[in-house]
């Protein structure tokens, strides 16, 4: 299992913990942890296609949260006018955008009480972005979306 389906398993858990009465706690840890999850799914498929396995580890140290988020923004545009941009990358950006304010609200916003709905719908969404993913992590589209996220400069044609 990768670090990414560890920390999804990780959110889940975390989200009923304890058992007997769930805490905030535990509820903000579940749904940051669950973005971290998205995160971390990102920057593997992204390392992993790099041929110097050495390097891997380093590589994915530069790719950043603002830097995907702006990604995936960019991505949402270009999909406007590009019918043949797959829906499931277009739904993993929108979810990795979201996902990214839920975790913003719970590791920052202490006036927001989470409710055990509010958790079990961000994993939901994480949940979606990695199957999403999954179905298109091969096609050229998710292809030239991770070499983006490796090397942020778009150059001009």
């Amino acid at each position: 299992m990768s670090f990414a389906d560890d920390l999804l398993e990780q959110a889940d858990h975390l989200a009923n913990w304890p058992p007997e009465k769930p805490k905030q706690a535990s509820r903000r840890r579940a749904v940051s942890t669950a973005y971290y999850a998205v995160f971390h799914l990102l920057i593997d498929e992204a390392v992993n296609n790099w041929a110097v396995e050495r390097q891997r580890s380093v590589l994915g140290r530069t790719i950043d949260h603002i830097g995907i988020k702006e990604k995936c923004a960019d991505l949402l545009k270009r999909a406007k006018s590009d019918p043949d941009m797959p829906a499931e990358l277009i739904s993993v950006a929108q979810l990795f955008i979201k996902l990214r304010e839920h975790r913003s609200l719970a590791d920052y916003d202490n006036s927001k009480r989470w409710s055990i709905a509010d958790v079990e719908a961000v994993l939901e969404a994480a949940q979606r972005a990695f199957a999403d993913w999954r179905t298109i992590r091969t096609q050229p589209a998710a292809e030239d979306f991770l070499m983006q996220l490796l090397f942020p400069k778009n150059p001009r044609t």
